[in-house]
């Protein structure tokens, strides 16, 4: 009898493009045309960018991130197994790529102590997940002036068009799945 094993989520670009890298039980990563997708949208301003991801599940986008040239990368996650998985595929990697926060989201934004801003944030919440504006709002204190969030969700959920101090400024569709984006609105 096989183990049973979650599928791995193979890196579709940059430097570490090919490597495959460990699921956690239970969780859904992102899908190989999402990622690709969401960096060819960022496209050249990931050179030297500061990424958050949300919900890192793998730590996927924040390793394939590095290796398309983000300066750093940030990976927050609640689930200590998904914990356990993403500081695995980051020391198969290399060492330090990345840094790794345990974190109940999105309440624990709200505590970000670091006073740092990142240029881009990623955030891929469970499809049960249901508190949007929460997690918007406890973003925008974290985003970089001319920073952008995009959102992974089921295409069939419409996110507000305005949460906090965010303003949604696109929503792209893939199959069953979108990604919708804000930025600053007007002060």
């Amino acid at each position: 009898m096989k183990p049973n094993r979650s599928p791995g989520v193979r890196l579709s670009g940059g430097e570490f493009r090919g490597r495959v890298l460990a699921v956690p039980k239970g969780a859904r990563p992102s899908e190989a045309k999402v990622r690709e997708a969401l960096f060819s949208i960022w496209g050249q301003r990931l050179d030297g960018a500061r990424l958050l991801d949300l919900f890192a599940g793998s730590g996927a986008v924040a390793l394939e991130s590095i290796g398309r040239g983000a300066l750093r990368a940030v990976a927050v996650e609640g689930n200590p197994q998904a914990l356990e998985t993403i500081e695995a595929n980051a020391s198969k990697l290399g060492k330090g790529l990345i840094e790794i926060r345990k974190m109940i989201l999105p309440a624990g934004l709200a505590r970000w102590e670091t006073g740092e801003r990142f240029d881009l944030v990623f955030a891929d919440p469970p499809y049960a997940f249901n508190a949007y504006t929460g997690l918007l709002e406890g973003i925008a204190p974290l985003l970089a002036e001319e920073g952008e969030a995009a959102i992974e969700h089921a295409a069939r959920v419409q996110l507000a068009p305005e949460a906090g101090k965010l303003v949604r400024t696109a929503v792209r569709k893939y199959g069953e799945i979108a990604l919708s984006f804000y930025r600053r609105g007007a002060e």
